[in-house]
Formats: C-alpha cells, structure tokens, sequence
C-alpha cells in the first residue's frame, strides 16, 4: 500500500466502519489525513522489514477494497491480517487476496509459519482463516483492543513444510 491507495483505504474503512468498528481500534476516527500518515509508517516499515501491507484492488474496476498485510514475528514467522469493504465482503476475495499473499510470504520472506487471530465473533474473518489453510489453535492468550473496547479472540496457524 502507498499514499496513491490512501484515499481508497479512507472512503473503504468509512464505508465499512460499523462492521470494522468492533475489531479495529484505527476505525474509531477515520480520516484522510490518518490514512496518508498511515500509509507513510507503512513505507517505513516495509523498508525495515517489519510490516507489508498490501492495498486489495478490484481488478476490473480499480477500486480500493481493504488490505492484506504480514507483521514480522521473527525472521522465520509473521502474523496475517485483512479487511475488505463490508459491501464487497461474501465475495472470495479476501480469500483470493490472502493466498497470493500467503505464497508470497513463503516464496519472497521466505517464512516457515504464519499466524493470526481473529475476533470469536468475527465470523467473516475465522472463515477466511480457515479457507486459506490455517488450523485453528484456540482462544489467544490475550484481548486485542477494537474500536468499541477489548474483545475476546482466537488464534490460527499455517507452517509451511520445508
């Protein structure tokens, strides 16, 4: 994702907020110019090998849909996350979006496992989880923050076998 998406991402996340709301804290107060600055920490990240976000864009018509994107855990793991606008949501592409970034994760980071956790009630997400291989671990050892509070999850794992 670069600062040409950032426009997209905003009126995506804006179009999406009440589904993204419960998960994400960033969607309490979306704004453009968070978007733009989002993106800039992003370019640095990339560049320091710690976080890869992809901006997910509709083939045919270019539109911005959401992201995909890898945390690095490590220099042989990172953590998967996404999010598509919730009117394009039901559609496989998020799962299309997640295994080109799975392989790309294994073929370019080279990384031996990734990992993610997803929100237990955040049916959309645990189906994605799971339609793209990974194996479910459990509830994960923590509560994440959304935008309405902390919220209790579940944690997924892919290895890759060498």
């Amino acid at each position: 994702m670069n600062t040409s998406h950032a426009e997209g991402i905003h009126a995506a996340v804006v179009a999406s907020r009440p589904e993204l709301l419960p998960w994400m804290p960033w969607a309490r107060e979306p704004s453009l110019p968070g978007a733009l600055a989002a993106a800039e920490r992003g370019k640095k990240a990339w560049k320091n090998d710690e976080v890869f976000h992809f901006a997910v864009v509709d083939k045919r018509s270019r539109d911005v849909l959401g992201i995909a994107g890898l945390n690095r855990e490590g220099p042989d793991a990172a953590e998967l996350h996404y999010w598509i606008r919730s009117d394009r949501a039901g559609r496989g592409l998020t799962t299309e979006a997640c295994r080109a970034l799975i392989a790309w994760a294994r073929d370019e980071l080279r990384v031996s496992r990734l990992t993610l956790w997803a929100g237990r009630e955040n049916k959309g997400s645990r189906r994605v989880a799971e339609k793209v291989g990974f194996a479910h671990l459990g509830p994960l050892g923590w509560r994440p923050e959304g935008g309405l509070g902390v919220f209790d999850a579940e944690s997924y794992e892919l290895r890759f076998s060498s």
